[in-house]
C-alpha cells in the first residue's frame, strides 16, 4: 500500500521546493516530525488498549490523551485541520477524544 501525503501538505512541500533549498528542508523536517508524532500516537493508543484489559488504565489513558492532543495541535500548526480523518484513521476512542485539552488529576 502506498502512502500519500495530504494534498495541502504535499502542496506546501512543493511550494517550498520551488522557493529555496532551506525552505524545502524545513518542510521535509516538518513532515518527518509529524510522522514521528503519529507513531507516538499509535504506540500510546496501543498501550492504552492493552491497559484496558488489566483494568488499571488511567495512567495510559492520560498519556494517550496528551499524545493525541499534541499531535492534533502539531497538525493544526501545519495547517492540517481535518480531525475527523485522524480520529477515524487512528481509531481514537471516545474516552480519549472527550478528554482532549484537559489535565490529569493532580494529587
Amino acid at each position: 500500500m502506498a502512502v500519500r501525503a495530504p494534498k495541502n501538505l504535499a502542496s506546501r512541500v512543493q511550494e517550498a521546493e520551488a522557493k529555496s533549498p532551506l525552505e524545502a528542508e524545513i518542510a521535509a523536517e516538518q513532515a518527518s516530525a509529524l510522522g514521528r508524532s503519529g507513531q507516538r500516537v499509535s504506540q500510546a493508543l496501543a498501550a492504552y488498549r492493552q491497559a484496558l484489559e488489566t483494568g488499571n488504565y488511567e495512567t495510559e489513558r492520560d498519556r494517550a490523551v496528551e499524545t493525541v492532543y499534541g499531535f492534533l495541535i502539531q497538525r493544526e500548526f501545519l495547517g492540517l485541520r481535518d480531525r475527523a480523518a485522524i480520529i477515524r484513521d487512528y481509531d481514537i476512542p471516545r474516552e480519549i477524544i472527550s478528554r482532549l485539552g484537559t489535565s490529569p488529576k493532580r494529587l
